[in-house]
């Protein structure tokens, strides 16, 4: 199954939690502990992506600008130039985009408007979810089609897969 963005935007909703150019680092920090999130999109004052910053930019912060992060603001550490993502983009060409660029997060553009953020977590949860399931459908075909060299043993359950063991 070829997966696409619109795919994770379904599962994880559209709600997008941005910052502003203007916010200090600080509150920008305080915003991605709130949310428990590694980087949000930066947007102006038009609501337009502007840039994108994240805990890995604000950790490189002190070495690049300085010790004080009490006077920078998002407009000073965010990266503009990141890959960004359509809803039907291919979820493989978004995880070789960031691999490339090093991102771990990616803005989902559509109509000028930004109806989501794509993360390393959410493509691996697809792809987990994805190869469970083809693992199942794999399990179910070989017991159904009747080889005998492949057939649970009797008396043991089949497996399943996705359980936590104990």
């Amino acid at each position: 199954m070829r997966s696409h963005v619109f795919h994770i935007l379904a599962q994880k909703g559209r709600t997008v939690i941005t910052v502003r150019a203007g916010d200090t680092v600080l509150d920008v920090t305080t915003t991605l502990a709130r949310h428990n999130i590694g980087g949000a999109p930066v947007v102006g004052p038009d609501e337009q992506l502007v840039g994108l910053i994240s805990e890995k930019m604000i950790v490189h912060a002190p070495s690049q600008r300085g010790p004080d992060l009490a006077i920078l603001t998002a407009r000073n550490v965010m990266t503009r130039d990141m890959p960004t993502a359509t809803p039907d983009g291919s979820i493989h060409d978004i995880a070789c985009r960031m691999t490339y660029s090093r991102s771990r997060h990616i803005p989902v553009l559509e109509k000028g408007t930004l109806p989501g953020l794509i993360s390393e977590g959410d493509i691996i949860k697809l792809r987990a979810e994805n190869a469970e399931q083809e693992a199942q459908e794999l399990h179910e075909y070989i017991i159904s089609s009747g080889h005998t060299a492949v057939q649970s043993p009797a008396g043991t359950p089949p497996i399943q897969y996705g359980e936590k063991k104990s």
